[in-house]
């Protein structure tokens, strides 16, 4: 049994929320034997797993630079994931990004083992998704309103970083990122890696990524995409850069990905 990302009406973040939550979605058993596959695009993902007879976990996946495979025994039905947006999840974790990057942290190492028991107690209480998911968010807003929360002096600075990336028609440069913001390069990737848990390098590198993949999607069903056209479209030099960043991330080639996912 496979896993796929189902997107549900009901399960909208809370208002007071939806500037830190990208979206929330629901993983639920497809048809296929394929593995879940998280792709890397600078987000932070909180995860629900009911696990019948022993309770349930929650687990915070940092941000990665490679494609994360899980097996469908490693993600029950329903479970839950919150997905932050890039740079939106530092004030719920009360730690710099960087230590999130590449790994997979529990809530108990991360609030501690009384908030972390309290929390999966009533995670496992709440009799549907919807109501795991508002008991979630009820935590996440007492995190946000402590006295403690994490919020590093250059947040402001990274979040309009990260909306001149993702907005630009054409990904600027570290430097000229830089130069913009009004800061050196030193500076700017520090304030990254505390924020969003990578350098600005790695980020603009992701959302080039996340646009060949949206735009070979993009291209007519049953019709090969035109890899030298979304590379030139999206910011690549040429296709061989275009492939060669696709194997970086994904392990394989754009072709070998789509033919794997259609299958």
């Amino acid at each position: 049994m496979a896993l796929a990302s189902t997107s549900d009406n009901a399960l909208v973040p809370r208002s007071d929320l939806s500037r830190f939550i990208q979206r929330v979605r629901v993983l639920r058993h497809g048809p296929s034997g394929d593995a879940f596959v998280r792709l890397p695009d600078g987000t932070v993902e909180l995860v629900v797993r009911v696990l019948p007879g022993t309770g349930c976990d929650v687990h915070a996946l940092g941000p990665r630079e490679h494609v994360q495979h899980k097996s469908a025994t490693e993600v029950p039905p329903d479970t839950l994931g919150i997905q932050f947006k890039p740079g939106g999840a530092y004030p719920f974790f009360g730690l710099p990004m960087s230590e999130l990057a590449h790994r997979s942290l529990s809530i108990d190492r991360l609030w501690g083992p009384a908030d972390g028991e309290r929390l999966r107690a009533l995670l496992v209480d709440a009799p549907t998704v919807q109501a795991r998911l508002r008991t979630l968010e009820a935590a996440l807003v007492d995190r946000l309103h402590r006295d403690d929360v994490f919020e590093p002096a250059a947040a402001y600075l990274v979040r309009r970083g990260i909306r001149l990336v993702t907005e630009a028609v054409e990904i600027p440069r570290v430097s000229d990122l830089a130069r913009t913001l009004g800061v050196s390069e030193r500076n700017l990737r520090r304030a990254f890696d505390d924020v969003l848990g990578m350098g600005p390098k790695v980020f603009a590198r992701l959302v080039r990524f996340q646009r060949a993949l949206r735009a070979s999607a993009s291209a007519s069903r049953g019709t090969r995409p035109d890899w030298g056209a979304i590379a030139t479209g999206v910011g690549y030099y040429d296709q061989a850069h275009l492939i060669a960043d696709f194997r970086a991330v994904t392990g394989t080639t754009p072709t070998a990905w789509l033919r794997a996912r259609a299958a």
